[in-house]
């Protein structure tokens, strides 16, 4: 049923790509930063996603706050941190998942090397997948389903003792209400 699931929700995505997009038969590739392409994308304003939260650990008094930005629509989860240079260490990215999966997620386009946390529906980490390697297709998963993604900059997880079992804290800011799980 779950394979069958996401058979479907690819096959759709592709599908609604197809009409916006020409059908080439060309793999896709890594964009290779160039000195030039990277120099004009320092001065070029990035669009960050409307939805903020935050995030801290529970169970820790004095569990310091993760600022989020929240990837909540399709079009924001497959953009993800793609073409950005540079993220605070107090900051992330917060994806929510339209369903409890093994999700897998790749470096494509990602310049960020991260930490990706894999948080199940009760906000515990099912588990951690940590310094992945910027520019890469490589698959990344942990096994385990999960409902939302946490995105860090890398060896922020082992900083902040995350590891599988951490239970989270999500509190939405007022501007941006976290949709229903």
């Amino acid at each position: 049923m779950r394979m069958t699931l996401s058979w479907i929700v690819c096959a759709a995505c592709a599908c609604s790509r197809a009409a916006v997009e020409p059908t080439v038969d060309v793999p896709p590739t890594i964009a290779q930063p160039t000195a030039a392409s990277r120099e004009s994308q320092e001065h070029e304003q990035i669009e960050h996603f409307a939805g903020r939260g935050v995030m801290r650990i529970a169970d820790r008094p004095n569990s310091p706050t993760i600022d989020l930005e929240l990837a909540r629509k399709d079009g924001e989860r497959q953009q993800g941190l793609m073409f950005r240079h540079r993220m605070a260490d107090d900051h992330g990215m917060l994806f929510f998942m339209p369903y409890d999966n093994d999700w897998v997620f790749y470096m494509r386009n990602t310049y960020i090397p991260l930490d990706m946390v894999f948080i199940d529906r009760d906000w515990r980490v099912a588990g951690v997948v940590e310094n992945v390697p910027p520019l890469t297709e490589d698959h990344r998963s942990v096994g385990a389903d999960s409902r939302y993604v946490l995105e860090l900059t890398a060896h922020t997880a082992g900083k902040l003792g995350i590891h599988a079992g951490t239970r989270f804290v999500y509190e939405p800011r007022p501007d941006a209400a976290a949709p229903v799980p």
